[in-house]
């Protein structure tokens, strides 16, 4: 599974914390003044890589999460895991506890 970037990570929360919603709806919960196509480049590259989808019946499209949250923590943990430790899960516990 890709690592999204921090924009990516910001807008797939907000759909995961508040379900399907368009691109206009999403703006406003954002806290950055960004414009309506940054964030429909970020919206439609999330649907291009398989993280989001919409239904392409209705205008505005209505975008939702392809994946749950913690399907997506699960892969980032794993992806650490692998990269850092071994696939080491006690090295990765001990990381874990030293914080």
């Amino acid at each position: 599974m890709k690592r999204l970037s921090n924009r990516q990570e910001q807008v797939m929360a907000i759909i995961w914390e508040h379900g399907p919603m368009t691109v206009s709806r999403l703006i406003p919960l954002i806290d950055d003044h960004l414009h309506f196509n940054t964030i429909s480049t970020v919206v439609r590259e999330l649907d291009r890589i398989g993280f989001l989808s919409h239904n392409s019946e209705f205008r505005p499209f209505l975008y939702y999460p392809k994946i749950t949250k913690n399907e997506y923590i699960s892969e980032l943990i794993i992806s650490i895991s692998t990269r850092f430790f071994d696939c080491d899960k006690m090295q990765f516990a001990k990381a874990i506890d030293g914080y």
